[in-house]
């Protein structure tokens, strides 16, 4: 898990290095500039806010990601220790029941579709998220 989490930040670098590239070149920021405005006062009223946005969308429709990888990680035996309640390891310990399935089907559907519904969940908040913050889709509604 740590090792997800640790190449994982470089995404998130880059696009926001990315998007602060962009917004700095704007009118906004130009004018600003313009009037004089202090270098701190451009980058934390105009440059952060306005950037900053992206970035956090991107990280939410993420996290679906991020638990299908803790998920897949604890069905291998590398994830949360044996006793705590995870869904890759539900699932895991599901395999010993595969050859009566038939009767005990239940040990796999609601684990797999609890990781179906939270990870749509996710997906679905993070892309209305996105329609709320994304100045561009504005006028399109």
């Amino acid at each position: 898990m740590i090792a997800l989490v640790a190449f994982a930040w470089p995404t998130y670098a880059r696009l926001i290095r990315a998007e602060i590239l962009t917004v700095k070149q704007r009118d906004y920021v130009m004018a600003a500039r313009a009037i004089g405005a202090t270098d701190f006062r451009i980058i934390t009223r105009h440059i952060l806010p306005n950037a900053i946005f992206p970035t956090l969308v991107y990280a939410w429709l993420d996290i679906g990601s991020y638990v299908l990888s803790f998920a897949a990680l604890s069905f291998l035996g590398l994830g949360a220790e044996v006793g705590y309640a995870d869904w890759g390891q539900m699932i895991s310990f599901a395999r010993n029941w595969i050859p009566s399935l038939a009767t005990y089907w239940h040990i796999v559907v609601y684990p797999g579709a609890a990781i179906l519904l939270f990870v749509m969940a996710w997906n679905l908040i993070g892309d209305a998220f996105r329609d709320i913050v994304d100045p561009r889709l504005s006028g399109s509604r």
